[in-house]
């Protein structure tokens, strides 16, 4: 998940490291430092170590035959790519903790627009882009850009499966966009070029929260973009809301969701479900290794009792980690009703992992690489956890990109879709679906970890 220091499985890893005799150690005349480091973590924390034959424990009877197989891969990326189960998705490495560490608490170098990206046609390279949201107060915003613009061309070069990582994600001061424009099925540029000033961002995780009144009833809505520790007061202040206000129903709208700490998810649990406070949230599973450190973790004690029955959750592929946690964790209590496309099925969780050379936690100050690899299995209370294919919507309902709607706005077809639930216009578990990004044009078929700390953190 987004996330997460858990500083006892820290200390852990700081105080056995160096008493770990069933790994040989690499030879002290081979610059291979950060290798050594990488492999140790994995073979330590890794959630699937057991099931990967080039981390087992007797893998290298002597230092010779260890330090020739750090030395076979082309560096420190390349040998994490092959520690790794076959099925994981979600690992991931930098060679700069300090980028990922603001990546996972919402801040990089941004101008405003949140956006996806997909594929022009199935057989060719050439992709665009599409906004999902603008947060306000920002050069995007400035600019015009909003909800369901699209675009084609980066610095005057068109979008590819090669190169957008590069366009997009480079940390330049400014790029310029060509917007386009969807006309019977095909994308069209306007000719309209605009530049984009980027500058350092927090971005409020929290970006939409109402009341509406709708059919009688009182619709508590809220669209929450991550799960971060340092913004946990922002959810207070709206569930406080929403019981001052004694709403009837509750829309959590996590489309656009990629997760993040697994406290915020216990956190948020409370506040929608105050009333079965103290019961079990979900279940983490460590390695052998680790395993006298499995825990149950309890829905928090917000002290906000909201009486609900049932949740309904607007969910995309975008919708991962903590934001399933949540879905999982309360199914076993509530009614959750699903409104959207299947989820990123990511039902695991990690933390980051650095390179201490002390029990004071001092980081290697020869390097600033770190890992973030799946430590653990996340289950319910009543041990499901068996999501990797993601959670599929009661009601199944593509985002249209040549209708998205106004986010909040009760025309929105996602959200409206589930106010036609809550009056009983829609019968839950009927299957609907529209022609939208998922059907008209191909989703990139980017790498999950890079969808979620890039495409989701632009």
């Amino acid at each position: 998940m987004k996330k997460l220091l858990f500083l006892i499985v820290f200390i852990l890893f700081v105080g056995c490291k160096d008493d770990q005799d069933d790994i040989v150690q690499v030879q002290p005349t081979e610059n291979l430092e950060v290798e050594d480091f990488i492999y140790k973590a994995m073979n330590y924390v890794y959630y699937w170590q057991k099931d990967v034959a080039n981390l087992a424990d007797d893998k290298f009877s002597n230092d010779k035959e260890y330090t020739a197989f750090l030395q076979s891969f082309e560096g420190p990326k390349d040998l994490f790519d092959n520690l790794q189960y076959i099925q994981d998705r979600f690992s991931f490495i930098t060679d700069n903790y300090v980028d990922l560490e603001n990546q996972l608490n919402s801040i990089s170098m941004s101008n405003g627009m949140k956006f996806g990206l997909g594929r022009i046609s199935a057989t060719g390279s050439e992709i665009f882009g599409y906004v999902r949201y603008v947060l306000p107060n920002t050069d995007a915003e400035l600019k015009g850009i909003k909800r369901g613009d699209i675009f084609t061309h980066v610095n005057g070069t068109q979008l590819t499966i090669e190169n957008y990582t590069n366009l997009l994600f480079s940390n330049s001061s400014s790029y310029t966009l060509d917007l386009a424009n969807i006309s019977s099925g095909q994308i069209q540029n306007t000719g309209i070029r605009l530049t984009l000033n980027n500058s350092e961002l927090q971005e409020k995780e929290l970006h939409l929260s109402k009341v509406i009144d709708h059919d009688g009833k009182k619709v508590g809505y809220i669209m929450y973009n991550g799960f971060n520790d340092t913004q946990q007061d922002d959810l207070i202040n709206v569930f406080t809301n929403f019981a001052a206000q004694q709403i009837d129903e509750l829309v959590v709208d996590l489309r656009y969701n990629p997760g993040g700490s697994i406290s915020t998810s216990q956190f948020l649990a409370g506040l929608i479900a105050g009333e079965h406070a103290g019961k079990v949230f979900g279940k983490i599973e460590y390695n052998q290794k680790l395993s006298e450190y499995n825990r149950e973790i309890e829905i928090t004690d917000s002290n906000i009792k909201l009486g609900l029955s049932r949740v309904l959750f607007l969910v995309t592929s975008g919708t991962a980690s903590a934001s399933e946690m949540i879905i999982n964790g309360l199914n076993p209590y509530l009614s959750t009703v699903l409104i959207g496309n299947r989820t990123s099925g990511k039902n695991v969780g990690s933390f980051i992992v650095y390179d201490y050379i002390d029990e004071n936690k001092t980081k290697n100050p020869k390097h600033k690489w770190a890992l973030l690899p799946i430590t653990s299995g996340i289950f319910n209370s009543v041990d499901f956890g068996d999501y990797s294919d993601g959670f599929q919507p009661n009601i199944n309902l593509d985002e249209n990109l040549e209708n998205l709607g106004v986010l909040g706005e009760t025309n929105e077809p996602l959200l409206e879709k589930a106010l036609d639930v809550i009056s009983g216009k829609v019968v839950v578990g009927s299957s609907l679906s529209t022609n939208g990004i998922l059907s008209s044009f191909e989703n990139i078929p980017v790498e999950q970890g890079r969808a979620i700390y890039e495409l989701q953190n632009n």
